[in-house]
């Protein structure tokens, strides 16, 4: 069959040295003798080595002995010159012959590439035997031959050599020659024109064989060959030398030894050949078998990953890839070829965790020395947020792909990697990124990618996480940037305006009151395209780490364009310039629509920084660059990139360059302010009188004026015309400002009329009877039923003035006014008769204030308490820190326990006090009986008595309370000084209620009670006293008399250095030996030891308590207090349950009452502590004392009044009480007789922890001693 017109150009190749000595088929070119002898040939081989068996010359000349291949389709067809019979012409090493076939790219084996060559003639017959019908170690190879050639390789600094390479779909084979290869595979040709004879039909030959196995190992493949499913990566070498290479680096994992091939090649698409053909059945051999990896690997990157926090079965995975380092300039061209493969390149893992990618060496189960080049191990482990990905860059002609990383403020890091799963390694990337920030608008990474990657990426898939995986997205970040996401402390406030709102708190690290700028960005990047706030506020956080700070190492996280893709209309380089607060807050701003109020109230210092000086200046240049939000936020509003409308810069100096932005904002109508708070802004005349002026244009929008705390001077006639502009104002705070004298108002009737206020502060701003006059003609109109909120404290208002103000509130309606009035810290006590009259006779609002009141004679609060018990229109009242002359009295006390008792209509009450240095006030012990009322109270639903000292005793008193009380629903009573034991009444009470929902768990009580514990301990050890003396019947260490009078010397000692230390809360000082009275300093009196001992008695030397015991003593306390807050959670989980109408188990603790006393008191956990003391070398320290010196017992005395208690504390008398301080600290018992002896030890027996009988126990770690010197 003749040939079409182009096939003179099929099989056209680089070079005619490069082909073999054999005639072509077809055309006219051959002698017909030589014809003849092809048709003669009954195993005919190929007349080239690149002729294909569907060739149309060959279609009617094939025999049946002939091999077939698949046919390929779109084949390239050259001309093919005439060719020389001379068999001195060779071909270069480095020309490959052909390959059969190609199994598909990446995910499928369907797929395949153009080929440029056509596929070779087997010379062998088909009953030869091929290179897949035996195997060296049991496995055969394929038997398809992929591609095979000379090739000039190099596995190690001095072994580079010519070897004939063999692809097949397994394996990688390396021959010595071409021979070699088509003695032992039958799918390779012989590089003669000689058809193989009979006598190859047979095995290969044992020299074959031997110089196939006798292959150099300097490659890492001992027995010539490479199995595919090692191969971790193929990739070129691109170093501008003048040849072309591609490493092949492999593992075998049972060995944990990697190695890689170097193939240098003279033509750059022969190596594209390679590259192409190793990677496709690579990948092809991955599909068939999957990836093993060695058990000792796996778990040695378990293992690192979980170290580093971030390990999740469920959310990892791991890949074999190769590290590509950067080569160093040699000599010679000729020994990087040698060394590319080992200083080149290093096989590791890379792990991809929850928030981290991580990149592990490997390990290796022995040592396996060899000839081999092996690779280089990572000498460290290195870890990379996922959040950090700046670029993924993932190369299409080979397996390397570039991940880079970039932590804000730090140079960007890259990972020059190789894997034969670059493809699913970014997928997976790009899987993870989209799960950890799901709210992006976009990618905020560059990834430049091949199309099939695209086709790996799986749908993102959004967990239904409230405020759109914040959390998840926070975490995130934080641990990208290397923070504690736990130190992150914030709120979100469902009920304000604007809701939901997200208000950061302080830091949970108490070392550090401000968040570190890294902490920040993190949070502020957490927040950006994040739509499920209304609202966010920073007040009161320190972001002045981030007002002038420049990131200079890179401008890929400036935020240039909104969620929906809408480009911000600034320039690149004023995007750019700005400092990173700018930048973050812009961000902020533009990528949520929902946003609408941003509070950044006390966040910023206005800062100048210091410009480049000319020389012809003397002084230094400055630039002042304001706060930072103002540039931010006011541009956006004028564009109308953001939906932010109401700006609080409350408590921030505002500076030239803050005021020149918001007086340009402001004059735009465009901008449509809601608010601008200005509060504590240091605003003089001029730039009060400028912003309201400028604010003039937003009088359609504009609804709140926030100018409280400025330096400026109001004058009443020129602001009531500056306001009256607005109509629709509905908040006005004219808070702490200053105004010129006379006698105008501050503000007219007619202009508060024309608003519709739902909020007025005048706290701390002086009123005449003017402006008093004209707030109570606006609160008598019907238009001021809109108002919720009025703020008179700190306005130095008399008791007249506020009876004003409350008949003023009383409209013929029948019902009271819905309205918060605050007159705290006012002088009530003059006029006081009007206002008790006026709130006994149910004018007062719905919540009245009433802070910090002071009352001269402490029968003028008795007038108010009886007002308050005849109200029926006062539902929340708050009288915290009323302040009177001395402790309630008995009368006074009365009159609360009515209150508490009679009045129906109180559905909050606050009695809290005040203990701080500059005030203090209590209402003293008695108020201990005056919470008994409680008990008859049926409306009341928050009760507040915080700060008060109730100890022991109210605590008992609100337990009893509780019994009876079915009403109550919380119950704050925090810093109150009440133990453990008060605790645990409280908590036994919940037992039978089962209405109250909330309930301190004493914090401050347990904080005292360590520092009592430890202060008591160390009261009990005096390194400065005398040796003991040695008493005659002093028994042996082991005697059962000397162990009794050892446990007795222990409760002499305790009870010695108890008579003179009791408990004292909040905080208990160390004893200071030189010092006599310090024994005087407590508060808390309990009464002495007995007032007898036998003088014959030797002196017993203090107990000497090691660190080990003082921390044996705070764990056995937070065992207490730990077990007390658990019931706690238990009992309030379960009424919360009851009071949402939710199935809950009713049953919860099984024990009935449990105290300290039944557990461990102090004096039981100290008998313990010693009990369980190491013995040390002065065992008589312990075990001294006589064996007759048994406790008395204490004698019952009379009770006494808690100041006659306290009096007698500072003066160091012994003070009675029910208990005896001995029984506290030895026994924690009730008052009567002691304890025997025999008891005792049983009870020591009992609590000791017997260290020998636990499995897991772990002895507790010994602190520095400086830890408990203060």
């Amino acid at each position: 069959m003749s040939r079409s017109s182009n096939d003179s150009s099929w099989g056209r190749r680089r070079s005619l040295l490069a082909l073999p000595t054999l005639n072509s088929l077809g055309g006219g070119d051959g002698s017909k003798k030589e014809q003849r002898t092809l048709k003669k040939t009954p195993h005919r081989r190929a007349p080239s080595l690149f002729t294909e068996l569907n060739h149309p010359d060959l279609a009617n000349d094939t025999g049946d002995e002939l091999r077939s291949a698949p046919a390929i389709t779109d084949s390239p067809r050259f001309r093919r010159p005439s060719l020389s019979l001379r068999s001195s012409v060779r071909r270069p090493p480095s020309t490959p012959h052909n390959y059969l076939k190609t199994s598909g790219s990446r995910g499928s084996t369907d797929d395949t590439y153009d080929l440029k060559f056509g596929e070779p003639l087997s010379a062998t017959p088909s009953s030869a035997t091929s290179y897949g019908e035996w195997s060296m170690d049991g496995s055969s190879p394929a038997r398809n031959v992929l591609l095979h050639g000379d090739v000039q390789t190099s596995g190690g600094v001095f072994r580079k050599k010519k070897e004939y390479l063999v692809l097949t779909e397994t394996h990688i084979i390396r021959f010595k020659s071409q021979s070699k290869a088509a003695d032992a595979l039958a799918g390779v040709p012989h590089p003669t024109g000689r058809p193989q004879g009979a006598k190859h039909n047979q095995m290969p030959s044992s020299g074959s064989l031997t110089d196939l196995r006798a292959e150099s190992d300097s490659s890492g493949d001992k027995d010539g060959r490479i199995a595919l499913r090692q191969v971790v990566a193929v990739y070129q070498v691109d170093d501008g030398k003048p040849y072309f290479a591609l490493d092949v680096c492999f593992l075998d994992e049972e060995s944990a030894q990697s190695s890689a091939l170097t193939m240098q090649f003279n033509a750059a698409d022969e190596r594209d050949l390679w590259v192409r053909n190793i990677r496709t059945a690579g990948n092809s051999a991955r599909l068939r078998q999957p990836v093993q990896l060695s058990s000792f690997n796996v778990e040695h990157a378990a293992r690192i990953i979980e170290r580093d926090h971030d390990y999740d079965p469920a959310n990892c995975a791991i890949y074999k890839v190769v590290q590509r380092q950067p080569l160093k300039s040699s000599r010679s061209s000729t020994d990087d070829l040698t060394k590319l493969g080992s200083t080149g390149s290093t096989v590791c893992f890379l792990v991809i965790g929850v928030h981290k990618v991580h990149i592990v060496q490997l390990i290796k189960p022995a040592a396996n020395r060899s000839g081999s080049p092996s690779l280089q191990p990572i000498s460290s482990q290195a870890s990379f947020g996922i959040l950090n990905l700046s670029a993924i860059r993932i190369n299409d002609v080979d397996d390397g792909f570039e991940l880079s990383f970039r932590q804000p403020l730090q140079p960007a890091k890259r990972l020059s990697l190789a894997s034969l799963a670059s493809h699913e390694i970014g997928a997976r990337l790009h899987y993870v990124e989209n799960y950890l920030r799901p709210e992006a608008g976009h990618r905020l990474f560059r990834f430049s990618i091949p199309p099939e990657v695209e086709n790996l990426i799986a749908p993102p898939v959004r967990a239904e996480e409230e405020h759109s995986c914040f959390d998840r997205t926070l975490s995130a970040y934080s641990i990208a940037y290397g923070l504690n996401p736990a130190n992150v402390r914030y709120t979100i406030n469902y009920d304000c305006e604007d809701a939901p709102r997200f208000e950061l708190l302080p830091p949970a690290d108490t070392k550090r009151s401000d968040y570190r700028p890294l902490a920040l960005l993190a949070i502020m990047r957490a927040l950006r395209y994040n739509e499920s706030f209304g609202s966010l506020s920073f007040a009161g956080i320190n972001l002045d780490s981030l007002n002038g700070l420049d990131d200079e190492h890179g401008k890929e996280y400036v935020c240039t364009r909104t969620k929906r893709g809408t480009p911000i209309r600034l320039t690149e380089d004023e995007l750019g310039r700005a400092c990173v607060l700018v930048q973050e807050v812009r961000a902020l701003a533009a990528t949520s629509k929902r946003l609408r109020r941003m509070d950044f109230s006390g966040c910023v210092t206005p800062k100048t920084i210091a410009l480049a000086q000319l020389p012809e200046e003397e002084n230094p240049r400055t630039k002042d660059i304001g706060c930072g939000v103002v540039e931010a936020l006011v541009p956006l509003c004028r564009q109308q990139t953001t939906n932010v409308d109401w700006i609080c810069l409350n408590g921030i100096e505002l500076s030239d360059t803050d005021m020149d932005y918001l007086v340009g904002a402001a004059v735009d109508k465009s901008c449509h302010f809601r608010a601008i708070e200005l509060n504590k802004c240091g605003l003089n005349d001029r730039s009060m009188g400028l912003i309201l002026d400028a604010l003039r244009a937003q009088e359609n929008t504009l609804e709140a004026i926030e100018i409280a705390g400025n330096t400026a001077r109001i004058d009443p006639v020129t602001f009531d015309s500056q306001l009256g502009m607005f109509g629709f104002i509905r908040k006005l705070n004219l808070s702490h400002i200053s105004r010129t004298s006379g006698n105008e108002p501050l503000l007219t009737a007619e202009t508060l009329l024309v608003w519709r206020l739902q909020e007025l502060r005048l706290s701390g701003t002086l009123l005449n009877s003017a402006s008093i006059d004209a707030v109570a003609t606006y609160l008598a109109h019907p238009h001021s039923m809109t108002l919720h909120e009025l703020y008179f404290d700190n306005a130095y208002l008399t008791g007249g003035d506020i009876a004003t103000i409350l008949h003023s509130l009383s409209l013929d309606t029948g019902y009271p006014r819905d309205i918060h009035l605050d007159i705290s810290h006012n002088i009530l006590s003059k006029g006081l008769e009007k206002v008790t009259k006026a709130i006994a006779d149910g004018l007062a609002p719905t919540r009245l204030s009433m802070r910090a009141i002071e009352y001269r004679e402490e029968s003028q609060f008795r007038k108010m308490l009886n007002a308050l018990i005849n109200n029926k229109s006062i539902q929340y009242l708050d009288m915290s820190q009323t302040a009177l002359p001395g402790d309630a009295s008995e009368e006074t006390c009365r009159a609360m326990a009515r209150l508490l008792a009679e009045n129906d209509t109180l559905v909050e009450l606050d009695l809290s006090g005040e203990d701080s240095r500059l005030a203090s006030s209590k209402f003293g012990a008695g108020i201990n009986d005056a919470l008994v009322g409680l008990k008859r109270n049926t409306s009341l639903h928050t009760f507040r008595i915080e700060r008060q000292k109730l100890g022991v005793q109210g605590a008992n008193t609100l337990a009893d309370v509780l019994k009876d009380n079915t009403t109550l629903r919380e119950l704050h009573c925090d810093n109150n000084e009440i133990p453990l034991q008060g605790l645990t009444d409280l908590v036994n009470s919940l037992i039978d209620n089962t209405t109250l929902i909330y309930l301190p768990s004493m914090r401050d009580g347990r904080e005292a009670a360590f520092k009592s514990a430890e202060a008591t301990m160390k009261g009990m050890t005096d390194p400065e006293s005398p040796p003991p003396v040695p008493h005659r019947n002093t028994a042996s260490f082991g005697s059962a008399s000397g162990m009794r009078r050892g446990l007795s010397t222990v409760r002499q000692k305790a009870s010695r250095a108890a008579s003179a230390y009791t408990p004292s809360f909040p905080a208990l000082p160390s004893r200071t030996p030189d010092s006599p009275n310090s024994r005087q300093s407590f508060s808390l009196s309990l009464p002495t030891a007995r007032s007898k001992q036998s003088t014959n008695a030797p002196i017993a030397a203090p107990a000497h308590f090691t660190v080990q015991d003082i921390q044996t003593t705070h764990r056995l306390l937070s065992e207490q207090w730990d077990r007390q807050h658990y019931r706690l959670s238990q009992y309030l989980e379960r009424n919360w349950c009851l009071l949402n109408n939710m199935p809950v188990d009713m049953e919860v603790e099984d024990e009935k009452f449990e105290r300290p006393a039944s557990i461990a008191s102090l004096g039981k956990v100290l008998e313990l502590v010693k009990s369980d003391t190491t013995p040390r070398a002065e065992p008589d320290m312990y075990f001294t004392g006589d064996a007759d010196a048994d406790l008395d017992p204490m004698p019952q005395v009379p009770a006494v009044q808690p100041q006659q208690a306290r009096k007698s504390s500072l003066m160091g008398e012994k003070t009675p009480s029910g208990m005896s301080f001995k029984q506290f600290i030895l026994d924690g018992s009730a008052p009567g007789t002691p304890e025997s002896l025999t008891e005792m030890e049983a009870a020591g027996r009992q609590l000791r922890v017997d260290t020998a009988n636990l499995i897991d126990y772990e002895e507790p770690r010994t602190p520095t001693q400086a830890g408990f010197g203060n």
